[in-house]
């Protein structure tokens, strides 16, 4: 790609690459369609639709609601619970909030069960006060809503959350946790499919304290340290990638997976690649 658009988007750097340069119009829709979602789903702005939830036991979460919970639904019934969006308020007392403080303000809190909530068209109605983070899935979600707004081959690359629509196989590098210098194996992402990921080391912020939290019980997962996902669906992937770390094995979906756990064994399921360990 000859043109290599940065830009720094829902807290993370971006690099969209193309061809030719992408006209001055289609950058404003992209960074608004952007800017849209951030205003709805972040849990780090005061003024999103998803901090209403904090107070409100309704919220309209607009257009983009449907397809983004219907992730979690299934993300919800795969993991036994483990994977949930209601993880926000564990996090943030976990130190990981508006404010960074990354310091513990207690115990680890109880997740509320996602399966109290309900979704009515767009509106979300939830039982009492939550905190929604749809982490696990948003940002490969809104990669792929991105790519799919481009008008010429590109790659949209969203600090771990990729989507080829280069019309070539793309060879991507799965980092080792344990040295960002070193891979763990290669993997070729075809043309129209996308790859994400997810480690405990990236958001950490203490030896214990780490982003990828378990709803089951509010803390950090430990066995796994970091997972893989690749597929035509970039969501869908990022949630797998997450789900990886929970379960030992994940049902056929179209999509292939792999997680590294502590003791450096990886395991995979169609992994469309090299194994270096």
């Amino acid at each position: 790609m000859s043109s290599d658009w940065r830009l720094d988007a829902i807290g993370t750097a971006w690099s969209i690459g193309t061809p030719d340069p992408i006209a001055p119009g289609l950058r404003t829709a992209i960074t608004d369609r952007i800017d849209s979602f951030d205003r709805t789903w972040s849990r780090f702005r005061a003024d999103s639709a998803v901090s209403a939830l904090r107070t409100e036991r309704e919220v309209d979460l607009g257009p983009d609601a449907p397809a983004i919970l219907a992730l979690y639904d299934r993300l919800f019934a795969l993991t036994d619970g483990a994977v949930s969006p209601l993880v926000g308020g564990a996090l943030e007392q976990l130190g990981y909030g508006p404010g960074y403080t990354l310091t513990p303000s207690g115990d680890p809190v109880r997740v509320p069960s996602w399966a109290d909530c309900e979704l009515s068209g767009s509106v979300l109605r939830v039982p009492g006060p939550v905190v929604l983070d749809i982490g696990a899935v948003g940002k490969g979600w809104l990669a792929g809503e991105v790519a799919a707004m481009i008008d010429q081959p590109c790659v949209v690359d969203a600090s771990g959350d990729l989507v080829n629509r280069s019309g070539d196989v793309l060879r991507v590098a799965l980092e080792d946790p344990d040295d960002p210098t070193l891979a763990v194996a290669v993997v070729e992402v075809p043309d129209g499919e996308g790859i994400c990921g997810s480690a405990s080391n990236r958001r950490r912020w203490s030896a214990d304290l780490h982003h990828v939290l378990d709803a089951r019980s509010g803390r950090p997962t430990r066995d796994v340290v970091a997972a893989w996902a690749g597929g035509p669906d970039a969501g869908w992937a990022d949630g797998l990638a997450t789900a990886a770390f929970f379960s030992p094995t994940l049902p056929e979906t179209g999509h292939w997976w792999a997680s590294l756990d502590r003791n450096r064994r990886l395991v995979a399921r169609e992994l469309p690649g090299e194994v270096f360990t």
